[in-house]
């Protein structure tokens, strides 16, 4: 993203005894009257196998050496939506866009962990740092996390647990800050070992890491991701991350990590030219109707070419922003060009009525956007999958 930054979840937090939606679903089996979400079905789903992937070269592949490419949604925080009577529970939401009965193929379901969330702070705001105590994030894996991931598995997709930070921009808010680093360190020295045993887990280290970067304090100064100087940036954020990465790994042996960079992780250009430390890495890269991003081919399809990427944010909405604003017919078919033409991942934003770009309407129906990728992972269903009969449970 660009300075002018998307909220993610902007509805209204319930403080205090908190009804869920599975409270509901439990009044409901109970004789109570509970609301069901227009589409929302059971648990059908031919899925896919879902056994560990590993890199080689800048693909991914299965252990009989299949590439596979993951094809995807993104869900909102699995703990806004089990506490939001209103809209369906993780579950639910789930169980939806996997659900191959419904024409539904998503192969990989992306999970926003926010510390927003987490620590039960407003939604729309920027948590302090730290976001969380140690306390706060166990009851919340536990509550929320593991039954989310646990769905995944049971409908036969991947899933990317992503600690899922993106807004704030005051110093204590830096990558190279030390509460950012003490918060990223406990998260995954608590998130990585409670998933190190599901091949279908995927982590995503850093969602958004905005600054610094060249240009952040000085608008004068304009450096390009791909403008060789922009290396500069890239050296500072792996200095800062690297160690969250060898966290996750230590606690994590056989997992994918999915490794973001700075503003909005926008630079995915320079990971070929100073890659991080470790096996088994992929890179991210997140971009909406950017200009400045364009032609995706430069920015995103050209370090594909060297090392996996995972596209885990993109998408265009009907209003906003430059950086938003966009239409099928343009941001639309060059996205599914560039898919076509790359060995890249992606999970588009968002499978949700609330989080813009919404694929879904307020009655939970799919809007044109929503179906739109709907139709393509539909196409697509197919492609570039793991073997069948492996299903990397031990």
């Amino acid at each position: 993203m660009t300075q002018n930054e998307r909220v993610h979840g902007s509805d209204t937090t319930i403080q205090g005894n908190v009804v869920s939606r599975r409270d509901v679903l439990g009044a409901a089996a109970a004789g109570a009257v509970a609301f069901t979400a227009p589409g929302v079905v059971g648990s059908a789903a031919a899925g896919i196998p879902t056994p560990w992937l590993h890199r080689d070269g800048n693909l991914i592949k299965d252990p009989s050496g299949n590439t596979v490419i993951l094809r995807g949604v993104n869900v909102p925080d699995p703990k806004r939506m089990d506490t939001k009577a209103f809209r369906p529970d993780a579950d639910e939401t789930i169980q939806r866009v996997t659900n191959d009965s419904d024409d539904w193929y998503a192969r990989v379901v992306r999970l926003p962990v926010q510390p927003v969330d987490i620590g039960d702070h407003s939604p729309g705001g920027i948590p302090p740092v730290p976001g969380f105590t140690k306390r706060q994030l166990e009851r919340y894996v536990s509550e929320h996390l593991r039954p989310a991931v646990d769905v995944c598995a049971e409908q036969g997709v991947y899933c990317i647990v992503d600690y899922h930070r993106h807004r704030g921009q005051d110093d204590s808010h830096a990558y190279t800050s030390q509460g950012i680093h003490d918060e990223l360190t406990m998260f995954w020295e608590t998130v990585a070992p409670e998933f190190a045993a599901d091949s279908h887990v995927l982590f995503e280290v850093y969602n958004e890491p905005i600054h610094p970067f060249q240009g952040h304090y000085d608008p004068n100064v304009d450096v390009d991701p791909t403008d060789d100087e922009a290396i500069e940036t890239w050296n500072t954020w792996k200095d800062a991350a690297q160690p969250w990465v060898d966290t996750i790994r230590a606690n994590a042996p056989q997992n994918v990590i999915l490794i973001g960079s700075p503003r909005w992780s926008q630079w995915t250009y320079q990971a070929p030219r100073n890659e991080f430390d470790g096996d088994n890495l992929a890179y991210t890269g997140h971009v909406y109707a950017h200009p400045s991003l364009r032609p995706l081919s430069t920015y995103f399809g050209e370090p594909s070419q060297h090392v996996p990427v995972f596209m885990t944010e993109f998408g265009w909405g009907p209003y906003g922003a430059e950086w938003l604003k966009g239409t099928a017919e343009v941001e639309g078919e060059e996205f599914k060009a560039f898919f076509e033409n790359y060995d890249v991942h992606w999970q588009v934003w968002c499978f949700d009525s609330k989080w813009s770009p919404a694929m879904l309407d307020h009655d939970w129906s799919v809007n044109s956007y929503g179906t739109f990728w709907q139709d393509v992972l539909a196409q697509r269903r197919g492609s570039d999958l793991p073997a069948t009969g492996a299903t990397g449970f031990e």
